[in-house]
């Protein structure tokens, strides 16, 4: 079966990356902004969970949580730490598409405001340096046009910690949804999921998570024929001698590894760095070399190196 699965802050959310609060080390700082959207790892996470729960496999209470039935539960959605390098078996999950916004049925996905202006010969004509090209969200719908501020709204938040001899000092910001737009992404599994609340992110924030059947796909092409990323990407080829011409961001990349230890999840961060292209990058005239290289099905699988192209 497949589903369209929807996300709807209760609260302002916090999607956490390799940046946090502490000591000014490589990876802390004493002011943080929340990502935009949650990693695909993040979704995965939740949605296994949350097939635990509704098939009464996983209790849950204060003191931690604990598979009841792990034969039962690895036949659900395994038992496999999430890999770069190899095709898993979730169980009943078979994929998950990228995350993408909605307002209604209006479905949005962010990509770079590259139709602007005008590509020729390794110049982009119109291109304005005071704007920034990569804040844009189209609709695959209507064809409409949005950038963050007119989806997003940042809470503030400034205090300092208790009980903190140094660092103590710190500025986090927070985002909720404008205008009823909401997280969004299609799920294909053998299960009857359900609507639930459910928490997701660094401070674990509530989202009433609602679910219809659908058989729809991010149906975007371009008209140029570029290359879109619809996903936060992993290549791992230079991307100078692969395409003509490129606008993209990098975004670092972190994710928890689980199993199930004496019947009790066990969580541990993952120690080695990568970096993903930005869902929304652009690429005109890629090499068969890197189209191949995009192409990584253990990622895929999850909703990480999706990629639409069209035709000139």
């Amino acid at each position: 079966m497949r589903y369209l699965v929807t996300l709807k802050p209760l609260k302002p959310f916090f999607f956490g990356g390799d940046i946090t609060f502490g000591e000014l080390t490589k990876n802390s700082n004493y002011l943080v902004h929340s990502r935009l959207f949650p990693q695909q790892t993040a979704i995965l996470g939740m949605i296994r969970k949350e097939i635990l729960i509704q098939s009464k496999l996983l209790t849950t209470k204060r003191q931690g949580e604990w598979v009841d039935d792990k034969s039962s539960a690895t036949k659900l959605v395994g038992d496999t730490k999430f890999s770069f390098n190899q095709e898993q078996n979730f169980g009943v999950l078979k994929s998950i598409s990228p995350i993408f916004l909605i307002q209604n049925s209006n479905r949005f996905i962010k990509k770079v405001d590259i139709d602007s202006c005008t590509y020729q010969k390794g110049l982009l004509k119109g291109y304005d340096p005071k704007k920034d090209i990569y804040d844009n969200y189209i609709s695959i719908d209507t064809k409409q046009t949005k950038n963050m501020s007119d989806i997003f709204i940042p809470i503030e938040q400034i205090g300092i910690k208790k009980n903190s001899d140094k660092e103590g000092y710190f500025k986090k910001t927070s985002y909720l949804l404008k205008d009823d737009f909401q997280f969004a992404f299609y799920i294909e599994l053998d299960f009857e999921l359900q609507k639930s609340f459910i928490t997701l992110g660094a401070e674990q924030s509530m989202f009433k998570m609602d679910i219809q059947k659908s058989n729809q796909e991010l149906d975007y092409y371009d008209k140029n024929g570029y290359l879109t990323l619809l996903s936060d990407s992993y290549i791992d080829i230079p991307i100078r001698d692969n395409c003509e011409f490129a606008i993209t961001s990098e975004i670092s990349f972190s994710f928890l590894v689980n199993k199930f230890k004496d019947n009790k999840k066990v969580f541990k961060k993952h120690n080695k760095e990568y970096f993903f292209y930005e869902k929304g990058s652009v690429f005109i005239n890629p090499t068969p070399q890197l189209i191949e290289n995009i192409n990584k099905p253990n990622l895929q699988k999850i909703g990480y190196n999706i990629f639409t192209q069209g035709e000139k």
